[in-house]
């Protein structure tokens, strides 16, 4: 079974370490928002401690008034929680637009350069 797998890496290594390099950044970013999607991190272990407040047993209940002063005060937290560590889809695409931006400005800034370059060039060789 190892000999198969080692002539198979021998094959198609240059593709995933040189060729598609770029590749294996994309493959951490959709790992963490596929974590992100599924595990909802801090709110869900927020959601599941205000779970836990509300399915308590009625023998350990707290009076009505104090009762509901702990569900407010969780519905603050939890909004607290979103608010700071909630990542959506769209601020990912908005810094990925963001940066496409940059990108393709620094290469106009290149192709200015280079266009320069060019007409200096003429102009030395008509000389």
């Amino acid at each position: 079974m190892a000999g198969a797998f080692a002539g198979w890496w021998a094959k198609v290594s240059p593709y995933y370490t040189k060729a598609y390099q770029e590749m294996w950044v994309g493959v951490g970013v959709m790992t963490y928002l596929y974590y992100k999607v599924s595990y909802g991190g801090k709110k869900a272990a927020v959601d599941s401690s205000a779970h836990a407040v509300k399915s308590a047993p009625s023998h350990t209940a707290k009076p009505a008034d104090s009762a509901a002063k702990a569900a407010t005060a969780a519905a603050a937290t939890s909004l607290v929680v979103v608010a700071a560590g909630d990542i959506t889809m769209s601020d990912v695409l908005q810094r990925q637009h963001s940066n496409l931006i940059l990108e393709e400005r620094k290469l106009n800034l290149e192709i200015e350069k280079l266009e320069l370059e060019k007409v200096k060039l003429k102009s030395d060789m008509r000389k």
